[in-house]
């Protein structure tokens, strides 16, 4: 697929975040996957937090795990930092809290502590999991 990095970015910002899997299609997820791979060939770290903003409920039919495959070409402290942010703010959706707590395993750091403090508290069993089994990954 053809694109610049202003209409992915575009795609990113007005998808914050993705529709819940139920909703979704494979067309529009295909697209999600498109520009996923566009960022993975050319890294910017615009796209970072609209990434980490971008998870909707469900797994993105199995395209938000891959994520972290972009998340992995760019420098990886201001992934953790954007990471920290949206974990430590509490007005954070589920859905991206979840995501992101679960990154945080992969990018295990201590300025994550907070915030992982914060995905403890979750309503959400899975979410309270992650934070635990991240924050031993850095304690």
């Amino acid at each position: 697929m053809n694109m610049t990095k202003k209409e992915a970015l575009a795609f990113l910002a007005l998808h914050q975040p993705m529709p819940n899997d139920y909703d979704i299609t494979q067309e529009f997820i295909d697209k999600y996957d498109d520009i996923r791979l566009y960022f993975c060939a050319n890294p910017t770290e615009e796209a970072i937090p609209l990434f980490l903003q971008s998870f909707g409920e469900g797994n993105g039919l199995g395209v938000y795990q891959l994520v972290e495959d972009f998340l992995f070409k760019c420098d990886k402290n201001i992934v953790v930092s954007n990471i920290a942010s949206i974990l430590e703010n509490p007005l954070t959706m589920e859905s991206v809290r979840y995501w992101c707590t679960l990154l945080a395993m992969v990018f295990a750091d201590n300025t994550l502590i907070k915030g992982l403090n914060i995905s403890l508290q979750s309503d959400d069993e899975d979410t309270r999991d992650m934070a635990m089994l991240s924050l031993k990954m850095i304690m």
